[in-house]
């Protein structure tokens, strides 16, 4: 059984608690990495899993990887975001989805972060096993190039995948729109389970294609 414990941290963060060891998915924006370390104290955290190479997913790595004794792990197909957040150009559809759009482009501009290599690449069926949870990675490409989900028994946990802003979605904003979409599909076949998003409260999987149409 598996104890989740939700972080708000200007993005969501997650502590996947299993087997008497515990794994922190994504690290929010700075001036939240005190918060973080705090519900880290005391539990065994083995790796820290990176869904994607944003900003307010990673900001924090460096720190919390330093201060915990871990290692970072992500798809190298993000690797440049770490170098730089703005170094592809990000699309949207819609008002909610510009507005989000230039928020992220704001952020990033100008913004504050140590530098961090990541010690471990994951890819496609990828296990964390050896971390002490029983966790599969799935690449979910199109929101970024690199991002992924962590797959429990009844979970996953999708990063930038889909949102739940005002209501649950495909993505806002993305690189790829097309692959964003298949990955979307691809979280529809897995069938019943939770979602838990880098954006928004956790809700149940669903047919996702149904909610293309008024992105």
């Amino acid at each position: 059984m598996s104890k989740i414990t939700h972080i708000k941290a200007g993005s969501n963060c997650y502590l996947i608690q299993q087997n008497g060891s515990a794994i922190l998915v994504d690290t929010g924006f700075i001036g939240n990495e005190k918060k973080i370390l705090a519900a880290c104290k005391d539990l065994p955290v083995k790796l820290i899993v990176i869904t994607h190479g944003h900003l307010d997913h990673i900001q924090n790595a460096a720190f919390l990887s330093e201060q915990l004794h871990v290692p970072i792990a992500m798809s190298r197909y993000d690797l440049d975001l770490v170098r730089d957040n703005l170094c592809r150009e990000m699309k949207s559809k819609g008002l909610l989805g510009h507005i989000v759009r230039v928020f992220s482009i704001l952020s990033a501009k100008g913004a504050r972060m140590r530098d961090f290599t990541p010690d471990i690449f994951l890819k496609e069926g990828d296990h964390l096993n050896q971390y002490g949870v029983n966790a599969e990675i799935l690449e979910l490409p199109g929101h970024t190039e690199g991002s992924i989900g962590i797959k429990l028994d009844d979970c996953i946990f999708v990063g930038d995948a889909l949102m739940n802003i005002l209501t649950p979605r495909v993505s806002l904003i993305y690189e790829n729109r097309n692959e964003m979409l298949k990955s979307a599909e691809k979280i529809t076949g897995l069938g019943e389970l939770q979602i838990y998003y880098g954006h928004g409260k956790t809700t149940s999987n669903r047919k996702w294609v149904d909610n293309y149409a008024g992105l």
